[in-house]
């Protein structure tokens, strides 16, 4: 028998600050925001009922991908803790 405790999502760590991310790609006309984090600029779009996280180069083309289910799960493993903003909305 599996352990359902480990398939429950996480809380966010910071619910206004996915809140604002949240919001920021909900007015975005083509869902697709830049994040900086440490100077390292990423980028957050929606795939469908999913969302993509990536990081791209100096190039601003994207250099590794990963698929989350949620914005929450993105700011948790990602993103609290370290010095961000939201550097565009495209």
């Amino acid at each position: 028998m599996k352990d359902d405790k480990n398939l429950r999502p996480m809380p966010p760590l910071n619910g206004p600050a996915v809140k604002i991310l949240e919001d920021a790609l909900g007015k975005s006309p083509n869902k697709i925001i830049r994040i900086e984090i440490n100077d390292t600029i990423y980028e957050l779009s929606r795939a469908g009922r999913w969302f993509k996280f990536s990081l791209l180069t100096k190039k601003n083309t994207v250099k590794r991908s990963t698929i989350f289910q949620t914005i929450t799960e993105i700011y948790n493993q990602s993103i609290h803790g370290q010095a961000w903003r939201i550097a565009a909305i495209i």
